[in-house]
């Protein structure tokens, strides 16, 4: 018996949860776990069928009549290519099959080990989703994430248009796992509610339940990550407006905001998370937020979370959510309506109080401290109705969730599907020009480094744009993190670089201006704005320096925050 493989309890259990309840497999070694957890499962019927290219047409039936999402289930090898046939049926005929293939452990693939062939994507474009899963490794995360998966691998086959995914599952020898019986106390993971349906979900079961819920929560909250559906984002503004809800959206949320949005949420998570008492129940929407010190905290909570998003690629890293939504989000959201209880309007109240102090303090504390969060503030500020700002990732965007408050009207956006650095300048020429707003980027200095030939856009293009470049000589956010604990090797991080940015900008054609100071920052921007062509303004500080402004700031803000909250 091996006991690292029980979280694959936890992934049939993920399977039951989306609708699966027949699961055709033929026999074989490396899929003995899946095998073995399908046979226990009380909601599963294992069907055995001899031939792995009859038993995937079979499947395909039999979720051609019964209307649901039907898995099958393989070992290595040839066994898995026998699948194509049915599958390409399924893709073509528009069926939910789930194909699920046991694999050997990378370790024995491309060395000659017998049945270790090339699994993964096997099945190319015939399939909607491809997904390979970790190894087992036996902790309560891993059976959480395969359990995700597999709930999001049969959303995704009942998800319009119905078609076939393939997960492959890599399993290490010995492959008996105990029996479901002998780890039911460490199956203690509820498996997320999968809510599939149409532009009429608000009239569904699935938003019923979430008033229900809403209803009946003490401390309810809204977390809004970035989001690049406006009108969405509106619906869920409207929602906490309509509803008194606090919300806590991402700097990088199109749309005009909400009275009860909480925009320094980061700053106080950051100072001090134990102020507010954690939520009851989440409502999410959007991508994963950038605040980290918000995550963080969402994870310890044990809120009850509903994740709404428009397709089976719903955003749940922390693999929390108790209920996901997918499909008509928008709809629903504008529908959806509740009224709080007392505790929940006091929670609401509390929100409110923090976020007053905090940017009370913050507002007195950038007005005295010329650092990389005043800069990031300025600019912002410095903005006008219809214009667009472009965040750079590592501390720009941070700097921003924490320490400003969007501007009405201003649209904000950032490259947060991968957050990279490279390619920044040359996405902000492009959204310049795509939108026809008067743009700035506001960027560090290495990400501008990665990505200096963007230049070249001013001229090809005749694009304008306002760049302001943070610039601490390399890898400022590394004195912020768990690296700068080894300051004998932080210079690898840090990666000081020495380099004058004036002449290359010059060579492109631009306009090169240093400034310090907020008011010159800001009147700096309206320039480069009002002139229309590229500007690069350059604020300079140092890493070492600004590490401390940094610790001061949220040391000062957390006594701050103890005084409100104590009176």
């Amino acid at each position: 018996m091996n006991m690292t493989l029980w979280p694959v309890h936890a992934f049939v259990d993920g399977l039951a949860a989306a609708g699966v309840r027949q699961v055709v497999a033929s026999p074989g070694s490396r899929n003995t776990p899946l095998l073995l957890a399908c046979a226990e499962h009380p909601q599963i019927e294992l069907l055995s069928h001899l031939d792995e290219r009859s038993a995937a047409f079979f499947a395909l039936g039999l979720a051609k009549g019964g209307g649901r999402p039907v898995a099958i289930v393989c070992t290595s090898g040839t066994a898995a290519a026998n699948y194509y046939p049915a599958i390409v049926e399924a893709f073509m005929s528009r069926v939910p099959l789930v194909a699920i293939t046991a694999d050997r452990p990378p370790q024995l693939r491309e060395v000659g080990a017998n049945q270790a062939i090339r699994q993964m994507g096997m099945f190319a474009d015939h399939v909607k989703w491809f997904y390979e899963l970790p190894i087992p490794d036996g902790t309560a995360a891993c059976a959480r994430h395969a359990q995700a998966m597999a709930i999001r691998g049969a959303a995704f086959a009942a998800a319009s248009p119905a078609g076939p995914v393939h997960l492959n599952y890599p399993f290490p020898e010995p492959l008996i796992p105990p029996r479901r019986a002998e780890v039911h106390e460490l199956l203690t993971i509820d498996p997320a509610t999968i809510h599939v349906g149409g532009s009429r979900m608000h009239a569904s079961d699935t938003f019923h339940r979430l008033h229900e819920a809403l209803a009946q929560a003490e401390r309810p909250l809204v977390v809004l990550g970035p989001e690049r559906d406006a009108h969405l984002v509106e619906a869920v503004f409207s929602l906490a407006d309509r509803t008194g809800l606090p919300i806590l959206a991402d700097i990088i949320s199109p749309g005009t905001g909400s009275s009860q949005a909480v925009c320094h949420y980061d700053a106080i998570l950051q100072a001090a998370p134990e102020m507010i008492a954690p939520p009851d129940f989440v409502l999410r929407f959007g991508a994963e937020p950038t605040s980290k010190a918000l995550a963080s905290w969402l994870a310890k909570s044990h809120a009850r979370v509903f994740v709404c998003d428009d397709t089976p690629l719903y955003r749940d890293a922390l693999g929390v959510a108790n209920d996901v939504v997918v499909g008509g989000v928008e709809c629903g959201v504008t529908h959806l309506d509740a009224a709080l209880t007392t505790s929940a309007r006091a929670y609401t109240a509390a929100w409110r109080r923090a976020d007053d102090a905090a940017r009370r303090f913050i507002e007195r504390f950038c007005a005295v401290n010329w650092f990389e969060g005043t800069a990031v503030r300025a600019t912002v500020e410095s903005l006008h109705r219809g214009e667009r700002l472009f965040l750079g990732n590592s501390r720009p965007i941070r700097d921003a969730d924490a320490l400003a408050r969007p501007r009405s009207g201003v649209a904000i956006d950032g490259n947060r599907g991968a957050s990279g650095i490279d390619g920044l300048t040359s996405t902000a020429f492009g959204e310049a020009l795509g939108s026809g707003a008067p743009t700035v980027l506001c960027i560090g200095d290495v990400s501008f480094y990665h990505d200096t030939n963007g230049l070249l856009a001013a001229k090809r293009f005749g694009v304008p744009l306002v760049i302001v470049l943070i610039h601490n000589d390399g890898g400022g956010i590394f004195q912020h993190l768990s690296q700068a604990s080894r300051p004998d090797a932080l210079h690898h991080f840090t990666t000081p670089h020495g380099i004058m940015f004036q002449p290359v900008i010059e060579a492109f054609g631009g306009r090169y201006v240093e400034v310090e100071g907020a008011e010159m920052l800001r009147q700096a921007v309206r320039d480069g704005i009002a002139r229309g062509e590229l500007t690069v303004i350059q604020v300079t500080f140092a890493n070492e320096a600004s590490t401390q402004v940094y610790k001061r700031l949220f040391a000062d803000l957390r006594r701050e925050l103890e005084r409100e909250m104590a009176r």
